[in-house]
């Protein structure tokens, strides 16, 4: 997953089964764990921190749904462990902080994007209505700005005040709230 594979402004997906917290030795070794496709799964925070040291400054989430166990035996194996199935998306880009920072700027979808006239999302909180302002980060700032998208976009701002973490985006577990949603976009 080395970023060198990619030239600037590149992408990619990836998709896997996340764990909430790091597999024990123990269970990593269950063959039937492993069958499940359970006992390989990568801890979430060590996924974000591999993506990181590969250059992909922002790893962004674009869909997550939790496993369900119907299985009592691997149920009382895993124990607290949770799983989810999660897509994201990585950005090769040089200018992106390790979190997002608030510097009052704001983006205005233009509608412009194939199959995607009133509405397109980037991620899985990132819902761009036609002709909506919509306050972003610095880093989605950055990422619109300097990417394939740009002139879908109108770009309100610049990085001369700088407010501190921008509202809403935590440092939590981000699989959290798909456990009390559908997970899906709010308009899209």
């Amino acid at each position: 997953m080395c970023s060198k594979t990619l030239s600037d402004g590149g992408e990619f997906y990836v998709s896997d089964i996340y764990a909430s917290q790091r597999i024990p030795e123990k269970l990593r070794q269950d063959s039937v764990l492993y069958g499940e496709c359970l006992s390989g799964a990568l801890y979430w925070n060590d996924f974000l921190n591999l993506a990181k040291k590969c250059g992909f400054q922002d790893p962004r989430l674009v869909s997550s749904n939790p496993i369900t166990i119907n299985n009592k035996e691997i149920e009382q194996k895993i124990g607290h462990i949770s799983f989810y199935s999660a897509t994201y998306r990585l950005f090769k880009q040089r200018d992106l902080e390790s979190d997002c920072e608030d510097y009052g700027q704001a983006v205005i979808y233009k509608g412009t994007i194939q199959n995607h006239d009133q509405s397109w999302d980037l991620d899985h909180h990132h819902c761009f209505k036609k002709g909506k302002i919509e306050p972003v980060c610095g880093n989605t700032w950055n990422i619109l700005k300097s990417w394939r998208f740009k002139d879908h976009f109108d770009f309100i701002g610049d990085f001369s005040n700088h407010y501190g973490i921008f509202d809403g985006c935590g440092k939590s577990m981000p699989f959290e709230n798909s456990l009390n949603s559908s997970n899906s976009s709010s308009c899209c």
